[in-house]
């Protein structure tokens, strides 16, 4: 699941994000934001399954970002988390999927994702990338198909996400780890031009939800990849047995990741 939460107080951001966290598996993506303005520069708003919405946003009313949020993902299941119960009537208007007064308990959100209006693995099914890590890094479509990137650096650079595995990398640690280089204003401007050569790439491709833009951080979707390496780091057997010592052999710096070292401790 693709799960949104926006509230403007901190603290009760922070918590719903742990509570979905518990709850929710390794490959669900929780992507939080504390105001209406900062969500209007994400870029992927079609690929929500559920949003947990505080209905007052600041000075914005979170039944109008719900409508808002709507247009860009119709099955979007809608859940307000408020202090107040006085705005039952007019919330109806975006179909919510459930209606959540704080303070809650993990049952209470639990009981809401169990029950969203729109079920998510009847809304729809994502087809996946196949990456191959194990000696060279090679990049398959749905139908075997090979995707090739425009640019060399912007596939070096999905490789780079892939060995982080799902984790948030700043602009900062591409530029130190992939290009060894350090971040002034020429390498910034380089940056932007092979990580929206990589976006482009993958959106031309039919897969624009698998790279997550946020907070001037990019991470991997997990959930829409399918990896010989994620494979074998949750210990699939035959995953293992196919890898060879060899991981990403086409960048040098892959040798030394932390992929790469647990890759290792499993030949052990």
């Amino acid at each position: 699941m693709n799960i949104l939460i926006i509230d403007d107080e901190r603290p009760a951001l922070n918590m719903l994000n742990d509570t979905l966290k518990k709850l929710c598996g390794s490959d669900d993506v929780i992507v939080s934001f504390s105001s209406a303005g900062a969500f209007e520069k994400y870029e992927d708003k079609s690929s929500f399954d559920a949003a947990f919405i505080d209905i007052e946003i600041g000075k914005v009313s979170g039944i109008q970002f719900a409508l808002e949020l709507k247009k860009y993902s119709p099955k979007c299941n809608i859940v307000f988390v408020t202090s107040y119960d006085k705005y039952g009537t007019e919330a109806y208007k975006t179909r919510p999927s459930g209606y959540v007064l704080k303070p809650y308990t993990e049952e209470d959100i639990k009981n809401e994702l169990e029950n969203l209006r729109y079920p998510v693995e009847n809304v729809k099914k994502h087809k996946k990338l196949k990456v191959v890590t194990f000696g060279n890094f090679v990049v398959y479509k749905d139908n075997d198909e090979l995707l090739d990137f425009t640019l060399t650096r912007s596939k070096e650079l999905f490789a780079y996400l892939i060995d982080c595995g799902g984790y948030p990398v700043t602009t900062s640690d591409i530029a130190k780890e992939v290009l060894e280089k350090t971040m002034d204003k020429q390498i910034s401007k380089n940056l932007s031009k092979i990580i929206n050569g990589m976006i482009e790439d993958l959106s031309n491709a039919g897969y624009k939800d698998i790279i997550i833009k946020q907070n001037r951080q990019l991470q991997i979707n997990k959930s829409r990849v399918e990896c010989d390496l994620f494979d074998a780091l949750r210990g699939d057997v035959e995953a293992i047995n196919s890898y060879h010592g060899e991981y990403m052999i086409d960048y040098s710096w892959a040798e030394l990741t932390d992929s790469a070292n647990r890759l290792r401790k499993l030949m052990r």
